[in-house]
């Protein structure tokens, strides 16, 4: 049970920095995420139960806990697999160069790339 909570904690994380959390500065490098207003982060609200598979429970038996650190395989694969679906969606492989994908990145991409 401790490793499908840190796996569904860190699917927001992975969702945060892939979409939407961005620390952004000015010209003189003085910052313009100050408040949760500016650095919009997922909640748990954001998202629905998610379903997940742990086919192996090999507890740590260097800690009397048995914990490891898991949370990183839920933050790690969401960005690419939220760029990929991106570049699959518009036609375009490799048009998502960086992150987050904000919607002002996403119509970026669109006016630099896409014909009408």
């Amino acid at each position: 049970m401790l490793i499908e909570g840190q796996i569904a904690g860190g699917f927001p994380q992975g969702v945060g920095g892939a979409l939407s959390e961005e620390f952004r500065y000015d010209e003189r490098g003085e910052p313009l995420s100050v408040t949760f207003a500016d650095y919009l982060m997922p909640t748990d609200r954001d998202f629905p139960p998610l379903e997940m598979i742990v086919t192996e429970d090999a507890p740590s038996p260097l800690n009397p806990l048995g914990i490891k650190r898991a949370g990183e395989a839920g933050v790690n694969g969401v960005g690419a697999a939220i760029a990929a679906a991106i570049d699959e969606a518009v036609g375009l492989p490799g048009a998502v160069t960086r992150l987050p994908v904000t919607p002002q990145r996403l119509k970026e991409i669109l006016d630099n790339h896409c014909v009408v």
